[in-house]
């Protein structure tokens, strides 16, 4: 009888949880299969308002031939740990692919900006900024 109760509480417990979770959150897929490690150029920046899917600092970029929206976090981490994106700057994603709903996106683990040397094309690392982990967002 004591373990059906606790099963009815954990039950209720998840199905809570799942009433909490936004339509939005419920919306995004992310496809582990598809990691993405690439070196490119910022083509724009924008911020997604509250209230949208995956709200925060987006810019997009040329990833395997088409532009991608890349999602690097929501606007107070971004403001806290002065996370900067510029268009035309030189960045090394690494993340993973992603459906919101109908749009492909990429959840940025790690950005690293810098230049590259026009002789050489050789990547010059600025500075490298930690956005999520093995457990998930960092923030």
């Amino acid at each position: 009888m004591r373990t059906q109760t606790i099963a009815g509480m954990v039950l209720v417990g998840l199905t809570g949880f799942a009433l909490a979770v936004t339509a939005a959150a419920k919306d995004i897929v992310v496809n582990t299969g598809a990691g993405v490690d690439v070196r490119t150029t910022v083509i724009d920046v924008r911020e997604v308002p509250a209230g949208d899917p995956l709200p925060g600092l987006h810019f997009d970029a040329k990833i395997k031939g088409r532009v991608v929206d890349v999602y690097v976090a929501p606007k107070d981490f971004v403001v806290k740990y002065d996370v900067k994106v510029a268009k035309g700057q030189e960045i090394h994603v690494i993340g993973a692919e992603a459906k919101a709903g109908d749009a492909d996106v990429v959840l940025t683990r790690e950005i690293t900006t810098g230049t590259v040397d026009k002789r050489t094309g050789i990547f010059h690392e600025n500075m490298t900024i930690y956005l999520r982990n093995d457990e998930g967002p960092l923030w």
